[in-house]
């Protein structure tokens, strides 16, 4: 199917203050529950770092540390959504639709490069290729275009590994020279 480019849409959750303890009690597990679902049901494909985040900082909290992440991953484990492992072994959330698309995030309060899975960065590659008016393209032609597409204003080490992690995606096709082609 036709890969698109889509807004990124964050997930808007309630502000309830807590503090670790009071995550910790086990008393809120439902809350920690259905936010997490909340924020799958908006923003898959996520990374669980990132789903963590979202849902920790809507407590007032700003990470989860090592006192909260057993008990984010019990619930997390627990839930109802397909997952997969993203190429450096971080659990990837699904909501079950169909990932068709990609979302531009020039804006780190959404998202930074290293937070994209990168299956989702494929789908953006192969929508360079596919919408390119050229037959094929360079490896730097095409990182050049994923960083404008992206949205991003320049270069740096997560997008590379991003770039590198996303052309490893099956669905990327190369020719015997090396070049990527529709």
């Amino acid at each position: 199917s036709m890969i698109q480019m889509k807004p990124y849409v964050k997930v808007e959750l309630t502000f309830i203050a807590l503090d670790s303890n009071g995550l910790l009690s086990q008393a809120n597990n439902g809350e920690i529950r259905e936010r997490m679902e909340k924020t799958i049901e908006m923003e898959a494909p996520i990374r669980r770092s990132l789903l963590y985040k979202r849902v920790i900082n809507s407590f007032g909290l700003v990470k989860v540390g090592s006192r909260i992440s057993p008990l984010f991953d019990s619930i997390a484990q627990a839930l109802d959504y397909p997952t997969t492992e993203d190429s450096d072994g971080e659990t990837v959330f699904h909501n079950g639709k169909e990932e068709d698309f990609f979302r531009p995030s020039p804006d780190p309060e959404d998202r930074y490069s290293y937070q994209i899975p990168s299956s989702e960065a494929a789908s953006c590659l192969i929508y360079i290729i596919s919408s390119s008016d050229k037959n094929s393209m360079t490896k730097s032609q095409l990182y050049r275009d994923f960083i404008k597409t992206m949205g991003w204003e320049k270069s740096g080490g997560a997008i590379e590994k991003l770039f590198s992690s996303a052309l490893s995606d099956p669905r990327i096709k190369r020719s015997g020279n090396g070049r990527f082609i529709k």
